[in-house]
């Protein structure tokens, strides 16, 4: 089935006739959404989806014989939908409803889950919702360093994308174009305005599709092991590594001009200068004796569609660069 995106929450009719299990945290209370059908509600998760939260939800949806799932929320929402679907087997039909401009899981057919403190990956093409609906109005309850984070997240996925070694000239398109929404109205969007509300939303659903031709790469590996050690939301461990990665990397030029500068070095330099500018800084309790953790913390697997080979002693010169110790 192609995906459906729409623009509005008519498309929650399409649960009228449906016993509809519903995927949310505990941030869609304050939402205001309407539901106006019957519903089961699983929010027994936390931010960072463990494997065991996914077996909880599962065993819910099999009680309850739900035959519809919706998940609102931010990309661990969707992500925890996405897990409990994928464990039970059955193709039910998946809504996604997007509360955050960043992760772009709505537009994927994987999802990420921490098991035994390890992050994992699942991957089905049965992943990919059904239906998407892209609402910018949720995200004016947004705090504005989420809102940060989130609007990284989704600048590091069009760019990691974009220098994947599985990049197609369709993934790269949508890498430009998110890229080109994300600086066009990044200020409005952080001042909550509607209009670049609307866009960030956008952009972040076009990095999305961009990585999920690609996946992601050396960034997005390394920015794991700071999210559980520091305590940093993905958006953040993630825009740390990214500069660094690309510095040493010393390439993509093209990627810089849709940044608005004429090389590399330039381009980098506005990152680091845009994450100064936003206040996400490294971690303050961060110590050079953390350096073998995270060195060997890294999946040479997600590694692999890195453009450049990163060995484990460049690995750790980039973490003790990312880190500052």
């Amino acid at each position: 089935m192609i995906q459906q995106t729409f623009y509005d929450f008519s498309a929650f009719e399409m649960m009228k006739d449906k016993k509809t299990f519903l995927v949310c945290d505990a941030a869609f209370d304050a939402l205001g959404i309407d539901m106006p059908y019957k519903y089961v509600r699983f929010s027994d998760f936390t931010s960072n989806p463990h494997y065991q939260d996914a077996k909880a939800g599962l065993k819910l949806l099999r009680k309850t014989k739900c035959d519809f799932m919706v998940a609102i929320g931010g990309g661990s929402s969707i992500d925890m939908a996405k897990s409990i679907k994928y464990y039970s087997h059955i193709d039910r039909p998946l809504m996604a409803v997007p509360t955050t401009a960043g992760t772009g899981s709505e537009a994927t057919h994987f999802a990420a889950i921490y098991r035994d403190g390890t992050k994992y990956s699942i991957a089905d093409a049965k992943l990919l919702p059904n239906y998407v609906i892209l609402q910018p109005d949720v995200l004016k309850t947004l705090p504005d360093y989420q809102k940060k984070c989130t609007m990284l997240d989704a600048l590091c996925q069009a760019i990691e994308s974009w220098w994947s070694k599985k990049a197609t000239a369709q993934s790269i398109e949508f890498s430009r174009r998110a890229i080109k929404l994300i600086l066009n109205n990044m200020d409005g969007y952080l001042k909550n305005e509607d209009a670049a509300n609307k866009n960030m939303l956008t952009a972040s659903n076009l990095a999305g599709r961009a990585i999920n031709i690609t996946t992601t790469t050396a960034p997005h590996a390394m920015s794991y092991k700071l999210t559980t050690l520091y305590g940093l939301p993905h958006g953040h461990a993630v825009a740390l590594c990214l500069p660094k990665v690309w510095r040493h990397m010393k390439n993509y030029n093209a990627i810089a001009v849709a940044l608005g500068k004429q090389n590399f070095e330039e381009a980098i330099l506005f990152f680091e200068q845009l994450l100064q500018k936003l206040e996400v800084l490294p971690p303050q309790n961060a110590s050079v004796n953390d350096l073998d953790v995270l060195t060997h913390s890294v999946n040479a697997q997600r590694l692999h569609n890195n453009p450049v080979k990163l060995g484990c002693d460049t690995i750790r010169t980039l973490y003790k660069e990312i880190l500052e110790v």
